[in-house]
């Protein structure tokens, strides 16, 4: 997939649950909005920069607390990991924050970044669950 064009929902990013979707189309606006801020370095682009990172870290957390009591009440069997992995982005987004405070933040390893978390947590591990919560409902 092309990373320029991740923050670009389409149906193959569906989990098959509408709420954890619709949080997800969240998550991708959020980041497109980080993105789009990359390249403006004047004193309102740098503002709103750390806003939007605050935005997306309070509401990743949101949905994160969503996603884990949902996998909790369908017995999803590997929670634990998917657990941690929320951990760990959270640990990055902490740590990308605390550069963003002091105008430390590299923007374009911000954006692989989440580009990459895209891919391997909502494109896999999110997936991974996807494939399970469709064999509980049947």
């Amino acid at each position: 997939m092309d990373q320029r064009t991740f923050t670009e929902w389409h149906s193959g990013y569906s989990v098959g649950n509408s709420e954890l979707d619709n949080q997800h189309k969240k998550i991708l606006s959020l980041c497109q909005q980080s993105i789009d801020c990359i390249s403006d370095d004047s004193r309102e682009g740098i503002a709103k920069f750390h806003l939007i990172l605050n935005e997306l870290a309070e509401y990743v957390d949101q949905h994160f607390r969503t996603e884990e009591a949902f996998l909790k009440a369908c017995g999803y069997p590997q929670l634990a990991q998917h657990i941690e992995e929320h951990f760990e982005y959270r640990r990055k987004l902490t740590e990308l924050l605390i550069g963003a405070t002091f105008g430390e933040v590299d923007k374009d390893s911000l954006y692989r970044y989440l580009a990459v978390w895209w891919y391997e947590h909502i494109l896999t591990a999110d997936k991974q669950y996807a494939a399970f919560i469709r064999t509980v409902d049947k």
